[in-house]
């Protein structure tokens, strides 16, 4: 078990003050942290070769997901500030 954690990248000495349950649900993460670099590593190697194939590169705002951030208004900054105060127990936000 020790082996398996280590080479799941974790430090050796916080392995013997870990619970079972701890244990599994740290090497349960370590999986899927593995399968989702996979899968990210597939996506790459996809597009990179369906890049090359490409007559005309697409542009690349067209081409990545997502459309761009729009800026917040200040009074929804300032509604989230005073959220995270209060779920912080500030007493006053200046």
């Amino acid at each position: 078990m020790l082996r398996a954690y280590v080479a799941a990248g974790f430090d050796p000495a916080a392995f013997w003050s870990l619970t079972p349950r701890l244990y599994f649900a740290q090497m349960q993460g370590a999986r899927d942290r593995l399968q989702r670099e996979q899968r990210d590593r597939s996506w790459l190697a996809w597009h990179v070769a369906a890049l090359m194939r490409a007559d005309q590169i697409p542009d690349f705002t067209q081409f990545v997901e997502g459309a761009a951030a729009k800026p917040q208004p200040p009074e929804v900054q300032k509604a989230m500030v005073l959220a995270l105060a209060r779920a912080w127990g500030a007493d006053e936000v200046t």
